[in-house]
């Protein structure tokens, strides 16, 4: 069994301070190390898990989600920390990882300098100031968020950028990375976007000509000069191509004009990754501080003829079953579902709006069509879900009822070596036996011991595995049970049943299933082909 060392280092939170090493991760280390080296219950093999540059506010943090899910699994019976705010600054959270999750995971936590340790029972002392102390940190953690929003906002009213990445046309001044100078390839590519618009064209025709006439997507361009960070990778290389939407991106970008824009979002909660666009009124916007692509008066006519139609008050949300759950095999990108008078179909717009150049299907889907195709196929693999759950079902059963068998006999082996160990040691104190006798007998019996314990360790691991795929084939029946009688295309079987549906042509498509890693585990299990 291992003990996890928990490091966690934040500037955002303050942590690492003018002429204040304390917090940094090499001193942490060496606390922890000296700490445990004093303590003989605490000699054991030690993994290290590390969070430098996240904030203790937030959760999600990787190191910390390993640590847990090793725990989950067994692998850690005990957390040591610095102190309370290295696991986190929000006391509630701490509290409910201190006072729920790690007993219930049956883990000791333990913060060196706060003094608190969960094995230490009936401290009522102990638990206040560990209250105290998780408040005060999530008092500090909110009032240091606070000061630094204040000094972000001094910083825009100035024109000082405090963005991580200028928009495209523009990089950071080697001279001064709080001034942005124009990135003179880019810039030309945003210029020829609003050459297009001024000449009358909208969005799609903006967006084809640049297509025709080469000019890399943003994406496209930041990989080509290995801008890593700002690449996309998702989508298909073919089709990393301009479309309406993305036009219409950059062109309603007042940046271009020369403008210091800053202060467009704020964190819906301290400690949130998420983010809510704020009006434009309160936007932080200096006038003239980087060198303007185009002027505000070509930026104003540019927005005048790109503008789109008023929305109306009322959209009504459509509704089909695979809503959500179908996108262009090419592409990637979710199907548009269209209703006109009497006949549904699915479409890639994405296609539309690129034009010629992508290689997307611009035929029609038609929902009929393909809501029976994917019902045939998901009768099918209903089928084989009855049929694969009976099987696993019935393996699991009898290998966790050897298990069971398995792990009474090795107990009761280890009982009886425990006793002989106690039997020879009787002998040894009567003198029938020599001490080097006793000796021998008790390491042979201590190896059979050890020996059982290992092979132990193997059994309960096929235990919970045999475990955990007699769930995996009951939940598998209940599927196949709820939807066996069904006689058409039902949104609840997509939900259940179906990942993805990926079109290609409306011949070809191509249906990921739900569970399909687990089935293709499952058949191997039972060697059904």
């Amino acid at each position: 069994m291992k003990i996890a060392f928990y490091l966690r280092l934040s500037e955002s939170d303050g942590d690492l301070q003018e002429n204040d090493e304390s917090y940094s991760i090499e001193n942490q280390r060496a606390l922890l190390y000296s700490y445990v080296e004093k303590k003989e219950e605490l000699m054991a093999a030690v993994e290290e898990y590390v969070d430098d540059g996240y904030t203790g506010t937030n959760f999600n943090r990787p190191s910390f989600q390993r640590m847990i899910e090793d725990a989950k699994k067994g692998k850690i019976n005990t957390i040591i920390v610095k102190d309370l705010s290295r696991l986190g600054r929000d006391y509630i959270t701490v509290g409910d990882y201190i006072e729920q999750i790690f007993p219930l995971l049956g883990v000791r936590f333990i913060a060196v300098t706060s003094n608190y340790d969960s094995s230490v029972k009936d401290n009522p002392t102990m638990d206040f100031e560990m209250a105290v102390s998780n408040l005060i940190n999530t008092f500090y953690s909110r009032d240091l968020s606070r000061k630094m929003r204040s000094a972000q906002k001094v910083k825009w009213q100035k024109g000082i950028t405090t963005s991580g990445h200028p928009p495209f046309g523009y990089i950071k001044d080697p001279a001064d990375k709080k001034k942005w100078i124009l990135d003179l390839e880019a810039s030309k590519i945003v210029r020829r976007l609003f050459d297009l618009a001024l000449s009358g064209m909208n969005t799609t025709q903006i967006a084809r000509t640049m297509n025709d006439e080469g000019y890399p997507t943003p994406c496209v361009y930041n990989e080509t000069h290995k801008n890593w960070k700002l690449a996309e990778f998702v989508t298909k290389k073919s089709e990393r191509l301009w479309t309406s939407n993305l036009a219409r991106y950059y062109l309603i970008k007042r940046d271009y004009t020369g403008a210091m824009i800053m202060g467009r979002t704020e964190v819906v909660t301290i400690g949130s990754n998420k983010k809510r666009k704020l009006p434009e009124s309160k936007w932080y916007i200096a006038e003239g501080v980087n060198e303007a692509i185009v002027t505000l008066e070509e930026y104003e006519e540019a927005q005048c003829v790109i503008r789109s139609r008023a929305k109306p008050d009322f959209i009504m949300d459509k509704q089909y079953v695979l809503k959500g759950h179908i996108r262009c095999g090419n592409c990637r990108c979710c199907l548009d579902f269209s209703d006109e008078c009497t006949e549904e179909y699915y479409s890639c717009k994405r296609s539309i709006s690129i034009g010629d150049q992508s290689e997307c299907c611009k035929e029609k889907y038609m929902v009929k069509q393909v809501d029976h195709i994917v019902y045939q196929a998901l009768k099918k693999h209903i089928v084989l879900l009855k049929e694969l759950g009976l099987l696993v079902e019935q393996k699991a059963r009898k290998e966790i009822l050897e298990v069971k068998h398995k792990i009474t006999e090795d107990r009761t082996l280890a009982d009886r070596l425990k006793a002989e160990k106690v039997r020879q040691y009787e002998a040894y104190a009567e003198g029938l036996i020599t001490r080097e006798e006793y000796i021998r007998k008790k390491q042979e019996l201590t190896d059979k011991i050890a020996a059982l314990e290992e092979a132990g360790k193997s059994v309960e691991s096929s235990f919970e595995e045999n475990k955990e795929l007699l769930e995996a084939a009951e939940e598998m029946s209940d599927l196949v049970e709820e939807f066996e009688e069904s006689t058409r295309l039902t949104r609840k079987m997509v939900e259940k049943l179906i990942d993805t549906v990926y079109a290609y042509d409306p011949e070809h498509y191509h249906i990921v299933f739900r569970f399909d890693d687990k089935i293709a585990k499952m058949r191997e299990i039972v060697n059904l082909q």
